[in-house]
């Protein structure tokens, strides 16, 4: 507890005085932060809802009530989570079915979407029609990156609160302990979540933002062999889905930072250099409209290797 209200005191004591007043809603989306952080956030909203013993409407978060949601052993607290691309709308299915029976250990029960912005169009809208007709006493809480991830019509109908992102010492430590040098593990928090740094080590991030580099510097010069690069130099680097997902995220970072040095802006994350001077803004803009394209395509689990070829066609072009 006194970890997240040092961390994330803002959101904590928001969420105090609503607990306080009666007035907690059915759906809320918590995004930013990292998902360890987004996580605590979650079940200090569920222990909420069940501790013994709350105080100014924070739970004591030791006591046996608080303690099994912390496990994961309270049936009535329920949570989504997958190693996969995508939640489909068969997962959305059995979960709805399962949060909406009768609560066994207190008055309401609580499901937990971590990752919502995995969820296909076709799941968005599934869940969409329990958030504007909930049954029983039902508290959904979505977790994503971004708010923006998740269908209009779903930001509009939940109560969203972002945490801070500020980096969290703890994982600022992790990372150290894994090899990266401490500004570099805060460069690379700022960039994407902790859970995509864990199983690499500060040479082979460097590595990654040294391969995006020359990939972009040889689709600056307009070389066709940008596309060679692709099975020669990336994929030989990125082992599993967590990886290609950091480097879609250090790719993204790449291309905002270049607009702010083409804007002036607050200072850059990855690069110090315009490595897309010969493009226009407004090429530069679509590349990277590209990249959300393609990103989204990876996520319907088309072949990374041939989306990042494509790439290379499209921005060569």
């Amino acid at each position: 507890m006194e970890s997240l209200v040092k961390e994330q005191p803002r959101v904590v004591h928001e969420f105090q005085k609503i607990i306080s007043s009666n007035m907690l809603s059915h759906a809320y989306l918590i995004d930013s932060a990292s998902s360890k952080v987004r996580q605590q956030m979650a079940i200090w909203l569920a222990q909420s809802q069940f501790c013994d013993n709350l105080v100014d409407g924070a739970p004591d978060q030791t006591c046996q009530k608080c303690q099994t949601i912390a496990l994961g052993d309270n049936p009535d607290v329920l949570e989504v989570k997958t190693d996969k691309r995508s939640i489909g709308v068969d997962d959305i299915k059995f979960f709805k079915k399962e949060a909406n029976m009768a609560a066994t250990q207190g008055k309401r029960r609580i499901l937990i979407i971590d990752e919502s912005e995995k969820m296909t169009v076709q799941a968005a809208n599934n869940l969409l029609k329990t958030i504007e007709e909930p049954e029983g006493n039902l508290m959904i809480i979505l977790l994503a990156e971004s708010a923006k991830q998740l269908l209009p019509t779903i930001q509009s109908r939940v109560q969203i609160f972002h945490l801070s992102n500020k980096s969290n010492d703890d994982e600022i430590t992790a990372l150290v302990n894994l090899g990266f040098k401490e500004e570099q593990a805060k460069r690379a928090l700022k960039v994407t979540d902790i859970k995509y740094l864990e199983a690499i080590d500060g040479e082979k991030f460097q590595a990654y933002t040294t391969v995006i580099t020359s990939w972009l510097k040889e689709i600056n010069k307009q070389k066709i062999n940008s596309f060679v690069d692709i099975q020669t130099d990336v994929m030989p680097l990125v082992e599993n889905k967590d990886q290609q997902h950091l480097f879609f995220d250090m790719l993204n970072q790449i291309f905002s930072d270049i607009l702010s040095i083409r804007y002036n802006l607050e200072k850059s994350t990855l690069t110090s250099v315009d490595i897309l001077s010969n493009k226009s803004i407004k090429r530069v803009i679509q590349m990277s409209d590209d990249l959300f394209t393609a990103q989204q395509m990876w996520k319907s689990n088309v072949s990374f290797q041939a989306i990042l070829e494509d790439l290379s066609l499209k921005f060569v072009d």
